[in-house]
């Protein structure tokens, strides 16, 4: 029986072999896609139960050779043919006593957890765990290629063990130099995945990038970008080098491949129009080849977010295809696609019922369905949308946006603090109070509650409108155009618009280059005007010569 997981394994090494040449692209054919995946069911033949089963073959050459990984013979032919006699949970306890062995080598490690993601063996914890274990125990002696296959296998397999990941950015960051591209992102894109953001090994990621970014891939640049903002590590230079490359290599993306770059660019508030037109565009050439509706929800939300403006045909597809997938959407994914749209301003009937319907009967069933800020997020893309949600799951929804509000008012910086005090200030001198004692009790009338239940901090009325002047923090504005807001800032300006307010916003980023308190004012002026509010008392009041002492 032991023939059996030797097997298995020999072919996992030929797959490792073959990443060390071409590389896995894992987001179009690898395991963690429907189409690898699918082609596992041959394994269905290897019971669970005590049941002998007939030799099978592992039906993954087709997908892998689609993906590129295999640039040999030898390994497609490992693959085709991998006669396996006996159940699974046998051949299991054969990889377990290989790894247990005090000889194994990394190599046999890398093996065995590919044999065991090519099985889908995830729900085995026991032995996963002795993976880990016996893989942090040689670290010292992956190779790359060894190293690469390893962290692919644990992270496509589902099965995340971040001490251990978090282990392998030792070993990756010495093995970088010899490295291809294709390892470089493949191990990159699993440290994202398992949320591991090791400063020496990005660093060096990052400055090899920055400097060789011609010689990736458009799929390991866009994996690569992933890793990196899933990560939550930061390099302006490295995203910048990405993105120009991507202007270029986008027409080689497939769709999956796309929206990881468009939702990178996302996570780091990036608003490169050059490189998003050319992402946007090849994710509408291929979005009906993107098997999974997630990806298109996360597109929706991505594009949401950067504010990013859709040109109507791109537009129609992307809402069609939401339309069309819902059903197969988590709530979670459902809001997201559904406050994407909004943001957009994609206002197609048919996708708003469909993703407000799965969210809706998700809550209905189980409040505790999606996160406070989703169920938020819920409120605020209905009321974008024009959608209905039933009574109770609307107020549901209202009440955590509230909720989710008051708890991010808590959590803000004192810079923001400040700046938010100091904003209320420049709007009460702006438009009329002088003095200390007229400033404060403007201030302090300032906050209100709609009828809706929203809460505005800074509300006023001026010619006849009701003015909200929103502060807007460095986090809900562009990373690369300071000027820019981003979704969260565009969504909540529609929510108060809904509400009969005109929006004011004004960027704490900018408003650090104002001076004095007159300026200050001036600058709420304009900002007010530029809204849509009829600021020309206020503005013959502030020109006025002001003696405190008179």
């Amino acid at each position: 029986m032991r023939q059996n997981a030797l097997r298995l394994m020999r072919a996992a090494g030929a797959v490792r072999e073959a990443m060390a040449s071409a590389g896995p692209k894992v987001a179009e054919a690898g395991l963690s896609t429907r189409a690898a995946i699918g082609s596992t069911r041959a394994l269905a033949s290897l019971s669970r139960s005590t049941k002998q089963a007939a030799p099978f073959s592992i039906a993954l050459a087709n997908a892998m050779q689609q993906a590129s990984i295999s640039s040999s013979a030898q390994a497609r032919m490992a693959l085709a043919e991998v006669p396996v006699d006996g159940d699974l949970q046998k051949v299991l306890a054969e990889i377990d006593a290989i790894v247990s062995a005090e000889s194994c080598t990394a190599k046999e490690v890398a093996d065995a957890a590919v044999a065991l993601a090519y099985m889908q063996a995830k729900g085995d914890r026991r032995i996963w765990g002795k993976v880990f274990e016996k893989a942090g125990a040689v670290k010292g002696s992956f190779d790359a290629a060894s190293l690469t296959a390893f962290m692919w296998a644990a992270t496509t397999a589902g099965v995340s063990h971040f001490k251990t990941i978090a282990e392998m950015s030792g070993p990756a960051a010495a093995l970088l130099g010899s490295m291809t591209p294709a390892q470089v992102s493949t191990v990159v894109e699993a440290l994202g995945k398992a949320g591991c953001k090791d400063a020496e090994l990005f660093g060096k990621v990052g400055a090899a990038v920055t400097a060789g970014a011609s010689k990736y891939s458009g799929a390991e640049l866009a994996r690569t970008l992933w890793g990196f903002a899933a990560a939550g590590a930061a390099d302006g230079a490295m995203a910048k080098a990405v993105s120009a490359a991507l202007v270029a290599k986008a027409g080689e993306l497939s769709g999956r491949e796309a929206v990881q770059a468009v939702w990178a660019l996302a996570k780091m508030r990036r608003t490169d129009k050059p490189a998003l037109d050319a992402l946007v565009k090849a994710a509408k050439a291929k979005l009906g080849s993107i098997e999974s509706p997630i990806d298109v929800a996360a597109l929706a939300w991505s594009l949401g977010f950067l504010s990013y403006k859709l040109d109507s045909s791109t537009a129609s597809a992307l809402s069609g295809t939401l339309a069309k997938g819902a059903s197969e959407l988590s709530p979670a994914h459902a809001i997201d696609a559904a406050w994407g749209l909004g943001v957009l301003g994609v206002n197609d009937a048919a996708a708003t019922k469909a993703l407000l319907d799965v969210a809706a009967s998700a809550i209905a069933a189980n409040p505790n369905a999606v996160h406070v800020y989703q169920a938020g997020a819920l409120h605020n893309a209905a009321v974008m949308l024009g959608g209905k949600l039933p009574e109770q799951v609307s107020a549901f929804a209202l009440k955590m946006y509230s909720l989710g509000g008051a708890a991010m008012a808590v959590k803000t910086s004192a810079a923001g603090t400040a700046f938010k005090a100091d904003l209320a200030a420049a709007t009460a001198y702006a438009f009329g109070a002088r003095y200390r004692p007229e400033i404060a009790a403007a201030v302090k009338g300032f906050a209100v509650t709609t009828p809706e239940g929203i809460s505005v901090c800074i509300a006023l009325e001026s010619g006849g409108a009701k003015v909200a002047v929103e502060a807007v923090h460095p986090c809900n504005t562009s990373a690369t155009h300071p000027g820019v807001a981003l979704g969260p800032a565009v969504a909540r300006a529609k929510l108060l618009e809904a509400a009969g307010y005109k929006v004011v916003p004004v960027s704490m980023t900018e408003w650090a280059a104002q001076g004095d308190d007159k300026t200050k004012a001036a600058a709420v002026l304009k900002a007010a005007k530029a809204a849509g509010v009829n600021v020309s008392a206020a503005e013959a009041a502030l020109a006025k010569p002001f003696d405190a002492y008179a």
